[in-house]
C-alpha cells in the first residue's frame, strides 16, 4: 500500500512537473520536500500510536483475558466471561443507572440554563462585557476544587456548611434541623449534579452565545413585522436556527457527564455512584484489569450509541433546514 502511494505520488509530481514545465531538478526538489514533510509527521504518528491507539487496543485485548494482579493466577484468555460477569452484576447496573441519571439531570438543566443565559448575554445592556467575562469563572475552576467547595458547603453539624446556615437564616429549615446531604448514594449523585451544573452551565452558555451571534437579524425583523412576541420568536426563529449548536453542545456534555469521576471522589468513597468510578476502582484499587477493561468498553459502546443518535438527529435537522 505504501509502495502504491509512493508511486502515485511520484506520478502526480511528474504530471505536475510536465504540466508546469518543471525540470528534472525541480521534480527532485519537490520529492525531497514531500519526504521532509512525511519525516516531520513521524513523531506525531508515533505519539498517537503510543498514547492513544496502543492503550485502546490493549484494553480491548485485556477485556477478553483473565487478568488479576492480586490473586497470582496467570494471565489467560477467558473469552467473554468478563462481559458476562459485569452484565450479570447488580453493582455494575446500579452504577450505570446512577451515571445515566446524573447525565440526564445535569445535561438537561445545563442546556436550559445555558440557553436562557445566552439569550440574556446576547442582549445589549450596560456591563454586558463584564458579565460575559464573569460567567467563565465557575467553568475555569478546577473540578477537584469545585468538589471541595461544594463538599464544604454541604457539611452537617452545629456549625454546618454554608447551605445549611443560609437555609436556617431564611427559616426554610428549622433551627434544630441538621440534614446530612451526602448520607445516601442518591443524595450524593444529586448534589454532585448540582455542583456540575454550577460549573458547566457557563460552558453551555458560551457555546450557545456563539451560535446566537451567528444568526441573521433579518429573521427577527421579519418575525416582528408579523407580530411575533418574545416566546414565538424563540420557538419559531431562535430554536430552529440554533438546533445544530445545541446538539453539538449536548453531545460534548453527555460525553463529559457520563464519565464523571473526580467530583464524586470528593463527596464519597462509594464507587457505585458512577460507572467510571467503579471501573477505576476495579482497575487501580482491586487490580481486576480484565474486568475493568470490559467495563470501560461497555461504557464506551454506550457513549458511542448516544453520539451516533445525536449525529443522526443533527443530520436530519440539517436536511430539514
Amino acid at each position: 500500500m505504501d509502495r502504491e502511494l509512493s508511486e502515485g505520488l511520484s506520478q502526480e509530481i511528474a504530471f505536475s512537473a510536465k504540466g508546469t514545465g518543471l525540470s528534472g531538478r525541480a521534480v527532485k526538489h519537490e520529492r525531497k520536500r514531500w519526504a521532509f514533510a512525511y519525516l516531520l509527521l513521524i513523531p506525531t504518528v508515533i505519539y498517537l500510536l503510543a498514547i492513544f491507539i496502543y492503550p485502546i487496543v490493549q484494553s480491548l485485548v485485556w477485556s477478553f483475558m483473565h487478568y488479576d494482579l492480586l490473586d497470582g493466577s496467570p494471565v489467560r484468555f477467558d473469552g467473554i466471561q468478563n462481559y458476562i460477569q459485569i452484565l450479570t452484576d447488580g453493582q455494575f447496573w446500579y452504577s450505570l443507572w446512577n451515571a445515566i441519571w446524573f447525565t440526564l439531570f445535569t445535561c438537561t438543566v445545563e442546556t436550559v440554563l445555558g440557553f436562557f443565559c445566552a439569550l440574556l448575554l446576547n442582549q445589549t445592556f450596560r456591563g454586558r462585557t463584564f458579565f460575559r467575562a464573569s460567567i467563565i469563572i465557575p467553568w475555569a475552576i478546577l473540578t477537584m476544587v469545585n468538589g471541595l467547595l461544594w463538599d464544604t458547603m454541604l457539611q452537617p453539624g452545629t456549625n454546618g456548611g454554608a447551605i445549611q446556615i443560609v437555609l436556617h437564616a431564611l427559616h426554610i429549615l428549622p433551627s434544630s434541623s441538621n440534614p446530612v446531604w451526602l448520607a445516601t448514594v442518591t443524595g450524593t449523585v444529586f448534589w454532585a449534579g448540582i455542583a456540575d451544573i454550577w460549573k458547566m452551565t457557563p460552558f453551555m452558555t458560551l457555546l450557545m452565545l456563539a451560535g446566537l451571534q451567528s444568526l441573521s437579524g433579518d429573521l427577527y425583523e421579519a418575525a416582528m413585522l408579523d407580530g411575533a412576541g418574545f416566546w414565538k420568536k424563540i420557538w419559531y426563529v431562535t430554536l430552529p436556527q440554533l438546533t445544530p449548536t445545541i446538539i453539538i453542545a449536548v453531545v460534548l456534555r453527555v460525553m463529559g457527564a457520563f464519565r464523571v469521576y473526580d467530583i464524586l471522589t470528593e463527596f464519597t468513597g462509594n464507587d457505585t455512584t458512577s460507572v467510571t468510578y467503579l471501573t477505576f476502582d476495579n482497575a487501580f484499587r482491586y487490580f481486576y484489569l480484565g474486568k475493568a477493561s470490559a467495563m470501560a468498553w461497555v461504557s464506551t459502546l454506550f457513549i458511542i450509541a448516544l453520539i451516533v443518535y445525536y449525529i443522526r438527529a443533527l443530520k436530519r435537522n440539517m436536511e430539514y433546514a
